[in-house]
């Protein structure tokens, strides 16, 4: 208990200084640092990536060349804050992040808060980022302005504005509100750095345009003898799912299993491009997902396998437990890293966050982060000693959606719940509501994947467990916070052409659509 105790304020209290210390271990020649490429599927479930599936076999050729970390957790259950914690660094208290933005938000992540965008420039590499940004999108809060070189992608996410895709699959959603009618005048916008270049956007070409841009803005790069980071937020496999003619049918199984066939067939094509230029050896490739699957989507989502959060199912008033929720099978998602000239094949089983990225970054690409703000990782321990020394008395913190409280944590393999909600599920909609625990429902996952018993601790563990959530909120008292702004505004919404109904800037293609062309 003592060790533990020291361990934790230790840990916050010298973290931040640690990670800018093992910025002095990086070779300073550029010719040592990798080109990275940091692609996060969206609502992809731990279970939807399993060994040699045949929807998935670029996956498998990437996994093959690289490390599978088996216990590696995303920012946040959400797309915003986890997103958000993932460029940062921080825990959704620090940053104020802890709700998704929509077509109308005011704000975005405060600009007080600093991305790997900045953090990547600022180590002299090209960044650009293909895919959903879901941060901000007004001018200020543009991912141009805030430390990418190029952005081409959409502000948000899929089912947040309408479009004329045919097929496009998605539960217990109006239609009227994805698909363009009289009723739903705001269509979903293609954002090229400041400018909108189609709305509503074809959502089936959208797998295809963001391949084209991305080896695009790669090769760009390497003409000009620059470094690139390529942050790659996919759109798949948030519904709606739009599947273009090639992928339909593809798996032979349903349309979810045709999603992951066309989420695949684009890390293929990345994996082509880097071998096609040599330069797949010193790449560093990321492959992971921004939470677990949406579970209300029925057969148009994924799974996440053994992380099924029992306990909630039986006991605590039913719903689902992925996304949106605190149990593993919200944040615990799929996380392969492959650079072949550093990292072994294998699977690393250590608890791994998306918090772990920015440190990380910052050792490989050297780069330091700033002493007035405090962090919430650490280096990967499979590229650091000093990281591994803590990894199997490692703490992670899990904060609510939409609640600026944290009340669960994981303790090496315990996962302690002071509080614990449901999201919708498939068919029954919506547990009975949030659940406080004193004393705290506690698991262990290595043996109860499922979490679906809790088992007895002593009171000496309890003690434990309050003071390192005591230390957590001393930390965050003590931290240079951010606040976001909530606000809504539908003057804010992104449109390229105000006198028409769906804010269309390309007439024949809405004319097209109309007539069923």
């Amino acid at each position: 208990y003592n060790e533990y105790k020291s361990y934790l304020r230790m840990k916050i209290k010298y973290l931040s200084i640690a990670i800018i210390m093992s910025c002095i271990l990086v070779h300073e020649s550029k010719a040592d640092k990798p080109n990275i490429i940091l692609m996060m599927a969206d609502d992809l479930g731990y279970g939807d990536i399993v060994a040699n599936n045949p929807n998935t076999p670029n996956i498998q050729r990437l996994y093959d060349s690289g490390l599978a970390l088996t216990d590696y957790h995303s920012a946040a259950p959400v797309c915003t804050p986890s997103r958000a914690g993932l460029l940062t660094g921080r825990l959704a208290q620090r940053t104020g992040v802890i709700g998704n933005f929509y077509s109308n938000s005011v704000g975005g992540l405060p600009l007080t808060e600093k991305t790997l965008g900045n953090y990547m420039k600022n180590a002299d590499y090209t960044t650009g980022i293909i895919g959903k940004w879901h941060l901000g999108h007004t001018t200020e809060y543009n991912p141009v302005s805030r430390g990418f070189d190029y952005w081409y992608g959409l502000p948000y996410s899929n089912d947040m504005g309408c479009s004329f895709t045919e097929p496009a699959y998605i539960k217990y959603e109006a239609l009227s509100n994805h698909t363009c009618s009289d009723q739903a005048n705001h269509g979903i916008p293609i954002f090229e750095d400041y400018d909108i270049q189609e709305q509503p956007a074809n959502l089936s070409t959208l797998s295809k345009q963001y391949e084209n841009k991305a080896t695009t803005f790669m090769s760009d790069a390497l003409e000009k003898n620059k470094k690139f980071f390529l942050y790659f937020p996919m759109t798949l496999v948030h519904v709606p799912l739009t599947p273009p003619q090639q992928f339909r049918g593809r798996s032979g199984e349903d349309h979810f299993g045709d999603a992951l066939h066309e989420m695949d067939h684009t890390v293929g094509v990345m994996l082509d491009f880097i071998e096609s230029k040599g330069i797949r050896s010193n790449t560093l490739f990321i492959f992971t997902s921004d939470n677990g699957p949406w579970e209300r989507q029925c057969e148009y989502a994924g799974t996440a396998g053994q992380y099924k959060g029992m306990w909630q199912r039986t006991y605590g008033g039913g719903g689902s437990a992925l996304k949106m929720t605190t149990w593993e099978g919200g944040h615990r998602v799929p996380f392969i890293i492959s650079w072949p000239d550093v990292i072994e094949h294998g699977s690393y089983h250590g608890l791994i966050s998306a918090f772990d990225v920015v440190p990380s970054f910052s050792k490989i690409a050297g780069f330091n982060l700033p002493n007035d703000k405090k962090f919430d990782g650490i280096v990967f321990p499979f590229l650091d000693a000093e990281s591994q020394t803590y990894q199997d008395e490692r703490v992670l913190f899990f904060p609510d959606y939409d609640d600026r409280e944290i009340r669960a944590l994981r303790w090496g393999k315990y996962k302690v719940f002071y509080g614990t909600d449901s999201a919708a599920n498939c068919t029954s909609g919506y547990g009975t509501g949030y659940h406080y625990h004193n004393p705290a429902l506690v698991f262990d996952v290595e043996k109860d994947p499922a979490e679906s018993e809790p088992i007895s601790v002593n009171q000496e563990f309890y003690s434990a467990v309050e003071e390192f959530f005591d230390d957590i909120k001393r930390s965050i008292s003590g931290d240079n916070t951010s606040v976001v702004n909530y606000d809504k505004d539908d003057s804010v919404k992104p449109c390229c052409n105000t006198n028409h109904l769906y804010c269309s800037c390309n007439e024949s293609f809405i004319a097209k659509a109309i007539q069923g062309i």
